[in-house]
């Protein structure tokens, strides 16, 4: 689904003070997805408690979080939490510009 620039910026601006990192593409899904998923497999690897409390805050679902983890490589586990939590973020983001 094609997403407007006001709402790709909108969920890159919430992403980068939920990971607490600068720089996040904002115009270019597919480098966003790829650039959360670098950070989640760094938090996979370094600390998970960490990944939890993001995945909270975002608001991901807790199920499809499980599903996700049931994948044995921490690459595919990293690239299928990165898909929800842009998910997330890019419904949260469509939801703020329709409501104000």
């Amino acid at each position: 689904m094609p997403y407007t620039p006001a709402i790709l910026t909108s969920a890159t601006n919430h992403l980068q003070k939920v990971f607490d990192v600068d720089h996040l593409p904002a115009r270019d899904l597919e480098a966003l997805h790829y650039k959360i998923a670098h950070l989640v497999q760094h938090l996979l690897r370094n600390d998970f408690n960490r990944l939890l409390h993001i995945l909270y805050r975002i608001d991901v679902d807790e199920r499809k979080v499980k599903e996700a983890m049931m994948a044995e490589e921490p690459e595919i586990i990293a690239e299928r939490i990165s898909r929800l939590i842009l998910r997330r973020e890019l419904q949260k983001a469509e939801i703020r510009f329709r409501y104000s």
